[in-house]
């Protein structure tokens, strides 16, 4: 018994290292430079979208940069790099990186490349959801460095506040009616909003 304890005790520091690395590379900018770059530009993920694919084209085609967030995108100094993990048939996804790629087709001080859920689990892993969850998508924000600085976790604060309230109350089919609708009048605004406060924050 007591050489079964021992032995269990030590396959589980054995283990230990092997998870803390997986922990510790999601704020390594090797790592993160090297996922970044694995990742596809938005063009190329919009083209191969399989799912709600009606959405992704009606959210790009008609999303613009907000006129009131314009002076704020023209002030960014410094390069930073937008490391998105999201998949098409996610209803935040397509309600957030398509207003994503209009800021980064407009400032050439930000790019963004598109990793899928199953290459970005680390950063999803390392970044939950108020209420627990790895979520898509999860937008890590990094310098010109790769170092990281912030991350947008699936929806806008203020939307998801709503859904881990008064919206959890709804049935499947009425949240994501509420919540489509909730993403349709903001028009990328809030998500735009929250990596420019990311980046502003870290140029300080």
């Amino acid at each position: 018994m007591i050489r079964t304890l021992i032995a269990l005790f030590i396959l589980a520091l054995a283990a230990f290292p092997a998870h803390a690395q997986d922990l510790d590379r999601t704020t390594d900018p090797v790592w993160l430079d090297s996922l970044y770059h694995s990742g596809i530009e938005f063009g190329q993920f919009l083209d191969e979208a399989d799912a709600r694919r009606e959405r992704w084209v009606r959210n790009y085609g008609e999303g613009e940069l907000r006129n009131d967030l314009l002076d704020r995108v023209d002030a960014v100094q410094g390069q930073w790099h937008l490391l998105a993990v999201a998949i098409a048939g996610c209803s935040d996804s397509v309600s957030t990186i398509p207003y994503l790629a209009h800021l980064v087709g407009y400032s050439d001080r930000i790019s963004m490349r598109v990793v899928h859920s199953d290459h970005g689990r680390p950063i999803m892993e390392a970044h939950r959801t108020p209420d627990g969850r790895a979520a898509t998508p999860t937008v890590l924000v990094l310098n010109d460095a790769f170092e990281p600085v912030g991350v947008f976790v699936e929806r806008p604060a203020e939307l998801q506040a709503w859904a881990q309230g008064e919206g959890s109350d709804l049935s499947s089919r009425e949240f994501v009616q509420a919540k489509y609708a909730w993403y349709d009048a903001d028009a990328g605004k809030q998500t735009i909003g929250t990596i420019l406060d990311i980046i502003e924050n870290a140029s300080k």
